[in-house]
């Protein structure tokens, strides 16, 4: 079997009444027979990872319940949920780092893993790699012209695109280092990246990560309640940090290689962001020239 072809069984997920089939498809290491009987016991079976070398992906099966509707007290019906196979998150193991210096992780064994992670390294093992970085990051990438309205949100800006980057920098140093524009810097530090939910959960293993906001329509940051490039405005959610940091060179040439179109060329956000550079270590200069004058 291919990575692709599996990650093509896992898309499938979730699974509502699934059969002994839709099991085995998601346990290519196993029976059919050994499928069924994992779910059956553990509910959460270890399965094939698509990018780590000593990772794992989870998936879970959950039985079918009833569900009571209650109004003001009174039970007034209910509602059934069927049994589900559904994708959970992935997990690691130490000897998925190569400098064994976990992230956070907390290991726990899953029934099956190590026939997980064999069916992996023999069947697609030179796709397969250890943790060598440092940090995770997520480019949360939204357009402030398509705004959405519904009983569930109000002028929020639409995810076009979750960008997940593993780095060889912690963040922090990133965000204090001054000696180049801020989305250059970050190009001397991305590893891995990636629009895969399920390979970003690998990747990350036990680190928090963190979130940044850029527009899908001009590459720029995005802040609390506005592009600092286009200018578009969107309510603040409050889920937003805000910044002016525009998608990297790197970050732009991968989205477009998967499709995403940019309205407005990512070129004039990183010609601001380069002007703004400028002006703040001319800025500096002047002030230590100021200080150190007699």
């Amino acid at each position: 079997m291919e990575r692709n072809a599996y990650r093509a069984q896992l898309a499938r997920l979730p699974i509502k009444n699934p059969t002994p089939e839709d099991m085995a498809a998601m346990c290519p290491h196993l029976t059919r027979e050994g499928a069924v009987k994992a779910f059956k016991a553990e509910h959460c079976v270890a399965c094939p990872p698509l990018r780590i070398r000593g990772g794992f992906q989870i998936v879970s099966c959950s039985e079918e319940w009833v569900e009571q509707i209650v109004r003001d007290g009174v039970v007034t019906g209910t509602k059934n949920h069927p049994a589900t196979l559904d994708w959970a998150y992935s997990g690691r193991t130490p000897a998925s780092y190569v400098y064994e210096w976990p992230h956070g992780d907390v290991f726990i064994p899953y029934v099956h893993m190590d026939r997980a992670m064999k069916f992996a390294e023999d069947n697609w093992g030179e796709e397969l790699i250890l943790d060598t970085w440092v940090s995770a990051v997520e480019c949360i990438i939204q357009d402030p012209t398509d705004l959405i309205n519904d009983q569930y949100h109000r002028d929020d800006p639409r995810t076009k695109a979750v960008l997940g980057m593993a780095l060889n920098r912690d963040t922090n140093a990133v965000n204090s280092d001054h000696s180049k524009p801020e989305s250059a810097l970050y190009d001397e530090i991305i590893a891995e990246m990636t629009l895969d939910h399920m390979v970003w959960s690998e990747l990350k293993g036990g680190r928090g990560g963190g979130s940044r906001y850029n527009c899908a329509h001009c590459g720029a940051g995005l802040g609390l309640s506005s592009c600092s490039g286009c200018g578009h405005s969107f309510r603040d959610n409050q889920l937003r940090s805000g910044w002016s940091t525009p998608l990297s060179k790197k970050m732009v040439a991968f989205l477009r290689e998967h499709g995403h179109v940019f309205a407005i060329d990512p070129e004039i956000a990183w010609t601001k962001e380069q002007a703004r550079w400028e002006k703040a270590v001319k800025e500096y200069e002047e002030l230590l020239g100021q200080r150190q004058a007699p």
